[in-house]
């Protein structure tokens, strides 16, 4: 590298660092300066108020107060006794140049153990004439006023997180466009440097993960008896059985006229054991085997203890990053693509980090352990079948082969709509051009063939006697027998239903807001005259996530240059994505974690059209703007990740599971 451009990034690097140290300390903390001059006047102070036996919340007000000045802030300063989370809920009712009524401000939350959750600006209109501040306490709370003040200097604080997040992220902005060194340096796995980065950065992504899955408190102890199926079938399975004996039928539900109709179950007084697979009166988990056999069972027979679902979701986590990271690698050399490294990373990481995969993470129930076993081994799977398919070795092509093999006949054992997916291999291996060897199905290569077709023969066996023990069919995984909110044996299929539900999981915008945590879930509502099943989503994954829109733009603009075989697995996969969606939207409705079974797909499809898009053995002058685009859509693809992460909309969330973690996350958004 020439002295003069090394200098010249040496000082652009510096001069981002005190731009980041700048904004930390004179925009971060903004709040702090404005609060620093006025004269703190303290309303009230060592109050104890308790709401011990109360039907309600109880509420204190402060007495009025006279100001005719500038109202810039109130501080709540409480403790509270036992282990109550939220202490009060704060709000000032005030008089000012504008109003000559009183008006009451919304309220804001205090937490016990974040004392900076405490202060938070007031805007009067011009001065403020009067004011007090009221405290609601939750029902059955202790708590310990310390002080209440108006215009309380609010202190400075620096974060350091927050200082080197801007700092990588603008540096990494300055390098990509300007053209700078990173865009030449292209990803090639045999440079020992690069491998030493790939392994810190999939290091990395695991810790975080670990991280992730540990957030939501609530979900580390298995709450409720239904999230423990995989635990009750590890002993039946010990006892060499796959009934769930230890679930007791009742005798109603043996003579019930329709056993799945759980609201008429409800309204007679039958009781039942929610989310079970009810067949010819017992129960079963209707959850895929692979995940007990790999997982729940080995983990029973070697401690005799019951494995917690939140680490069978990261134990399939750990597999998913190295899959997503031989998938990626596996595109880039199958279709001989000349990628920025720093792309290849950043193409990595988007994918591991993309919203409904961390939804998954941060939400271990066992809902979501056969889906994330499924979405683990699709990319490995995947991963693995390109990489057999440009090797020269005869032997790693056949361990490629049949761990590949092993993998994607995993999915069917995880989430059976998935093994779609195993057509992908007509593409991967029959598809070739003249003069091209087939690796199977070919002369010569019996091996090879027998390498692909043994694991799914070793899987089906297992699964379909699995089936056969339950349900009397080998093709029948009993998700229709689930005691679920409504009776899917008699769901039937609904065009008008399907299209509405697609329009949910693909296209639906994602509801922004301006206050912490930022996003909402959308809003599901609409005329169909029938049941339609629906929970909380986040938007659509085609519009809410931008690291979809290398579709959107290799559909206008790309495709055409890019080779058939390529089209045409890009194109598999879409249709895969939506066929797959269409199923789930019809057998079971629209619940965010279904968009799981899909995503893996649009994620490699989206994944694919980056790669094309920044491939610069086909330079035409617009690499550089093509690389500006998909830095600002990996980059925003990220937030939304972690906006889904931080979102307080569904049932499960940091906000009831882990007050502490989503208010400290919020501190460093209040500026």
């Amino acid at each position: 590298m020439d002295i003069a451009i090394f200098r010249k990034y040496i000082v652009s690097s510096a001069v981002i660092i005190v731009i980041s140290l700048l904004l930390e300390i004179f925009v971060f903390n903004f709040s702090s300066y404005v609060t620093g001059n006025g004269e703190e006047i303290v309303v009230a102070s060592d109050v104890a108020l308790s709401s011990a036996g109360a039907d309600e919340d109880y509420v204190y007000e402060t007495d009025t107060i006279s100001l005719e000045k500038s109202l810039k802030s109130v501080c709540v300063d409480v403790d509270a006794e036992g282990d109550a989370d939220v202490v009060a809920h704060v709000s000032v009712i005030m008089t000012d140049e504008g109003d000559k009524y009183e008006y009451a401000t919304p309220e804001y939350a205090v937490y016990s153990g974040i004392k900076r959750s405490g202060y938070r600006g007031v805007y009067p209109f011009g001065k403020a004439y009067t004011a007090r501040v009221r405290i609601r306490i939750p029902k059955d709370t202790l708590v310990h006023i310390n002080s209440v003040s108006l215009n309380a200097h609010k202190p400075f604080d620096f974060k350091g997180i927050r200082f080197w997040t801007v700092t990588l992220i603008l540096l990494l902005t300055y390098f990509i466009w300007t053209d700078s060194v990173l865009h030449r340096i292209c990803y090639d796995p045999s440079r020992r440097w690069q491998r030493i980065v790939i392994a810190a950065v999939a290091l990395m992504l695991m810790v975080f993960g670990s991280f992730i899955v540990r957030s939501d408190k609530l979900l580390l102890s298995n709450p409720w008896p239904h999230h423990l199926q995989y635990q009750e079938l590890a002993r039946s399975l010990e006892k060499g059985s796959v009934v769930l004996d230890e679930q007791e039928v009742a005798p109603g539900l043996l003579s019930a006229e329709n056993p799945y109709d759980t609201i008429a179950l409800q309204v007679e007084g039958i009781p039942y054991s929610m989310d079970y697979a009810y067949y010819n009166g017992h129960y079963y988990a209707y959850f895929g085997i692979v995940p007990e056999l790999l997982l729940f069972y080995p983990y029973h027979m070697l401690t005799g203890g019951n494995l917690p679902n939140y680490m069978a979701i990261y134990a399939f986590y750990l597999l998913f990053v190295v899959g997503v990271f031989v998938c990626v690698h596996g595109v880039v050399r199958k279709c001989d693509l000349k990628v920025p490294f720093v792309f290849y990373l950043l193409i990595c990481i988007g994918t591991v980090m993309g919203a409904n995969f961390v939804y998954l993470l941060m939400r271990p129930d066992i809902y979501n352990i056969p889906i994330f076993g499924a979405v683990a081994f699709s990319f490995t799977g995947l991963g693995l079948w390109l990489l057999s398919a440009y090797t020269d070795s005869h032997r790693l092509q056949r361990a490629f082969l049949a761990i590949g093999s092993l993998c994607m006949a995993l999915v069917v054992g995880c989430r059976p709509q998935l093994a779609l997916l195993s057509f992908a291999s007509i593409i991967v291996f029959m598809w070739k051009r003249d003069g091209e060897e087939r690796i199977i199905f070919t002369k010569g290569r019996v091996k090879e063939t027998l390498c692909f077709i043994l694991p799914y023969v070793f899987v089906a066996i297992i699964v379909c006697t699995y089936n056969y023990a339950r349900f009397g069919s080998i093709f029948d995984f009993g998700a229709a027998y689930s005691l679920t909110t409504n009776d899917m044996t008699h769901r039937g299929f609904s065009v008008s239903r399907l299209v509405r539900s697609l329009y949910y999981y693909l296209f639906q915008p994602p509801v922004i807001n301006a206050d912490y945590p930022f996003m909402d879930t959308a809003m599901i509502s609409g005329s169909y005259m029938g049941k339609f099943l629906f929970e909380h989503t986040y938007g659509g994954i085609m519009v809410a996530n931008t690291f979809m829109f290398s579709v959107w733009i290799m559909l206008f603009t790309g495709f055409k240059k890019t080779d058939k075989r390529i089209r045409a697995f890009i194109g598999f996969m879409l249709a895969s994505g939506l066929v797959i969606a269409g199923f789930d939207a019809n057998a079971a409705g629209v619940i965010y974690r279904y968009t799981c079974d899909f995503a893996p797909v649009f994620f490699f499809a989206a994944a694919a059209c980056w790669l094309m898009l920044l491939d610069r053995n086909s330079e035409d002058g617009t690499a550089l703007i093509r690389a500006r685009v998909a830095h600002i859509c990996i980059l925003l693809g990220l937030v939304y990740s972690f906006l889904t992460f931080i979102s307080s909309g569904s049932l499960l969330n940091l906000e009831k599971d882990n007050v502490d973690l989503f208010y400290r996350i919020a501190d460093y958004f209040r500026f």
